[in-house]
């Protein structure tokens, strides 16, 4: 009890001693902008420079650099001028002059420096997407012509981080690292004698790199992009197997029991990439964005691993064809994208002239 009735009294002394400094600084801050109106500009820094260190808060502090600005202008101190705005403007990255209310010697010298981001940190991205196939050649016994009606999309997932950095004005160059899964229904039936159904599912490592344009900048900021995303494969299985044997006279199906999850990556190409386009909007939060964003990419190449198809040295492989039938059919995957995502700017205040 003793030891915290100790710690209970040093606590309050320190908040008491912090709270009659912030006290004396208000005061101090108070006086200087009084002497400034007395054009006692001399007197200034003194006053509030030890309650810079330790003893303002941030509105009060940015009160503090715009008073000094100000008093180093009227001084012919341009140095000290400049360091003290590039402080005023770090803690306030989208500070503005008031044309009516400032004197004009600080709203000439705010033109001179900017705040502008150099670069934007995509704190994290999650979505959701839907794949499409792109069938070149059904190597199937089903009775499509191109495979195409033999697959659905299913609900899969991205999720990831990135930056950009600005080239030229509202042009940026972005790049991305993301996780994603797609999924693929594959529903075939072999010459109404037997049924298939599987979800085929790809986890992949994405390199999205693209240019970003944006169109302004306000509480809402509407953009575009285009550009190209390399893809190397994690891991490829099947899923929620089912097959089926049909009477053809009759017409009853007598359900097979295959495995459950059979691994296909040995099946699949190790690398792919995409183009991809894209559009969305950044939503002003403080001096942050909430970004939402919906892209399409187009894969460029094949998935499946031509020289492996036939291969039955994989268990899975045996698997895959007897009892369900299944051989992989040559195809691309497009994708359906959206993003939710968190984006902050690094703001650089600095002279430009």
């Amino acid at each position: 009890m003793r030891n915290f009735l100790i710690f209970f009294t040093l606590f309050l002394l320190c908040l008491t001693t912090s709270l009659f400094a912030q006290d004396q600084c208000a005061i101090a801050l108070n006086d200087a902008e009084d002497r400034y109106e007395q054009g006692k500009l001399y007197e200034i820094p003194g006053i509030i420079q030890s309650c810079l260190i330790d003893g303002f808060s941030k509105e009060q502090k940015i009160r503090a650099y715009r008073l000094l600005t100000l008093t180093y202008l009227f001084l012919n101190y341009y140095r000290e001028a400049d360091s003290s705005y590039l402080q005023l403007l770090k803690l306030s990255p989208e500070y503005r002059t008031n044309d009516e209310l400032d004197p004009m010697e600080i709203i000439n010298h705010h033109e001179s420096f900017t705040t502008r981001p150099k670069y934007y940190l995509t704190m994290g991205k999650l979505g959701f997407n839907f794949s499409y196939a792109n069938v070149l050649l059904d190597y199937s016994l089903s009775q499509s012509f191109d495979g195409s009606d033999k697959y659905s999309t299913v609900l899969g997932f991205h999720a990831g981080f990135g930056a950009e950095m600005v080239l030229f004005r509202d042009l940026h160059l972005s790049g991305e690292f993301f996780i994603s899964r797609k999924i693929l229904r594959l529903s075939d039936r072999h010459w109404n004698f037997y049924l298939t159904n599987m979800d085929i599912s790809h986890t992949e490592i994405e390199l999205p790199i693209a240019l970003k344009y944006n169109f302004f900048r306000g509480k809402v900021n509407p953009f575009v992009l285009g550009g190209i995303s390399p893809g190397f494969l994690l891991e490829s299985n099947v899923q929620n197997i089912e097959g089926a044997y049909i009477d053809p006279d009759e017409g009853e199906e007598f359900p097979v029991q295959p495995r459950p999850e059979i691994g296909t990556g040995e099946f699949k190409n190790r690398f792919n990439y995409a183009l991809l386009f894209g559009g969305g909007i950044n939503y002003k939060i403080g001096l942050n964005y909430l970004v939402f964003e919906a892209r399409y990419s187009i894969g460029m190449l094949n998935v499946t691993n031509t020289k492996n198809r036939w291969k039955e040295d994989f268990s899975e492989g045996r698997d895959l064809k007897f009892p369900l039938g299944h051989v992989d059919d040559d195809f691309k995957i497009n994708n359906l994208s959206f993003f939710i995502g968190f984006v902050k700017p690094l703001y650089k205040p600095r002279k430009i002239k």
